[in-house]
């Protein structure tokens, strides 16, 4: 972990997990509020994230469109769906973005759980090193759980290294509901631990079940216009996930497994909360935004069949593309009414045409009853 991300990112988060315990003296509810307190910071983000994706999905099928239209000229398909996506205010790189603000304090929450005594406590290697000798261990700082193991050995051996308190060493009990968050579960061997990879792997699968099914009632059209590959992409990922959070639980220490469980919970509550609100206070406001992208994608057909027609006839016009979608609602319906004049035009000069035949056969009837 470099020096940089460990002092910007991952130390604030240990002195929230700190602060947190102090107020509560209990490590396994110290994580849980730790968990809701950085999943609310991040809900904003990832409100945002959620819009992204709906905006996205609404306009998926004007995109395949464009890319089977222009599947032979890849610049002119690059140039249309750039004009769609300015047209319709969506960013293909907006949920990266968001991704990549969340992601570094997704692994900050990972560190600062395993790493107590250095993002906690802001210990040193060395005093680490000095705190394990004085308790006649050594410390390794390169195992996984070493941290949280010698933590729980100065739970255990407080009278022999009270005197590093002035340096910021806590006495953390680890025990909670019963359990010992500093073990780690084995496979080998049944006990109440089993119960943490049990439940990291139900919260996981849960987690991706909600997920998917808040998406596809947020985003109905995503669901329509996805592929084949894509649904089975999903559904094999929504078997993977609970299988590697098992596999992780049982790989390290509980207090690991605590915080993936309590984050899928809460992950899950996220989910249903963030798509009820959409879908309730920003309906109104995504209806108009709706019906406006549906009359511009009718301009836009428009356009492209009459480059067709131009085209057929051996005549070049050119597409004005995004300029040319936003003909307004009074413009469309003036083309109408102008082509509807016309047709009525043509019907007039028809019937009078046929009129004038009829009067013209007529009279040469009469002519040769006179002769």
């Amino acid at each position: 972990m470099g020096d940089f991300f460990g002092i910007i990112i991952v130390r604030p988060m240990g002195l929230i997990l700190m602060a947190i315990w102090s107020l509560v003296h209990n490590y396994g509810l110290s994580l849980i509020l730790f968990t809701l307190v950085v999943k609310l910071i991040l809900l904003p983000f990832m409100y945002k994230q959620k819009k992204s994706m709906k905006k996205m999905s609404l306009v998926q099928a004007e995109s395949a469109a464009i890319q089977k239209r222009y599947a032979k000229n890849r610049e002119k398909m690059n140039e249309e769906i750039t004009k769609l996506y300015e047209r319709e205010g969506v960013s293909p790189m907006g949920s990266c973005a968001l991704s990549f603000i969340t992601l570094p304090i997704m692994m900050a929450l990972y560190y600062a759980v395993r790493q107590p005594m250095k993002y906690m406590m802001g210990l040193s290697t060395e005093t680490m090193k000095q705190i394990a000798e004085a308790i006649g261990t050594v410390f390794d700082e390169k195992a996984i759980s070493g941290q949280i193991e010698l933590a729980k050995l100065v739970h255990e051996n407080w009278d022999k290294v009270s005197s590093f308190a002035s340096e910021g060493l806590v006495n953390i009990d680890f025990n909670f509901l019963g359990l010992d968050l500093s073990a780690t579960p084995q496979f080998t061997q049944l006990n109440a631990l089993w119960l943490i990879p049990i439940l990291s792997g139900g919260t996981a699968l849960l987690s991706s079940w909600i997920m998917r099914k808040m998406q596809n009632k947020a985003n109905p059209a995503a669901q329509e216009n996805a592929s084949a590959q894509m649904n089975s992409t999903m559904n094999t990922m929504l078997i993977m996930m609970p299988l590697m959070s098992v596999w992780i639980a049982f790989t390290l220490p509980a207090s690991m497994g605590v915080y993936w469980v309590v984050n899928n919970v809460f992950t899950c509550i996220q989910e249903v909360a963030l798509t009820w609100y959409i879908l309730k206070f920003d309906k109104a406001d995504d209806d108009v935004k709706t019906k406006e992208r549906k009359r511009r994608e009718a301009a836009h057909k428009m356009r492209l069949e009459e480059q067709a027609e131009a085209k057929e006839s051996g005549v070049e016009v050119e597409y004005r593309g995004a300029k040319s979608a936003n003909v307004s609602k009074k413009k469309l319906k003036a083309r109408e009414a102008e082509q509807q004049r016309i047709k009525d035009k043509e019907t007039a000069a028809r019937a009078a045409q046929i009129k004038a035949e009829k009067e013209a056969a007529r009279r040469a009837g009469r002519q040769v009853d006179d002769e």
